[in-house]
């Protein structure tokens, strides 16, 4: 398997094959449930760039554009992400945890 180094350089398929998958018997909930998950994804990506924004206003007093796109987290900020997204989905998915397990 080949190994890339850059993003540009994967190439996917822009055509899905196949049907659509359904894991519900009602079609509507599959669409309920991806509008809620796809809903989850942009609220924890629009978290890390508030904290990106938090981070650097920390440090200077103006950013620019640039400033927030050129940030990388280090692994102590990284980690405190990966735990903030871990709390939440379990936060927002405790619902759907089968009963009488602990998750």
């Amino acid at each position: 398997m080949p190994k890339f180094t850059n993003p540009e350089d994967v190439k996917l398929p822009r055509v899905t094959k196949g049907k659509r998958p359904y894991f519900f018997e009602d079609p509507n909930f599959d669409q309920i449930m991806t509008f809620f998950l796809e809903l989850m994804m942009e609220v924890s990506v629009i978290r890390d760039r508030l904290d990106t924004v938090e981070r650097l206003l920390d440090e200077k007093t103006a950013i620019t554009r640039d400033d927030i796109e050129s940030y990388r987290p280090d692994a102590a900020v990284e980690g405190e992400r990966v735990a903030w997204r871990d709390a939440y989905v379990k936060r927002v998915l405790r619902m759907h945890v089968p009963e009488g397990r602990q998750d």
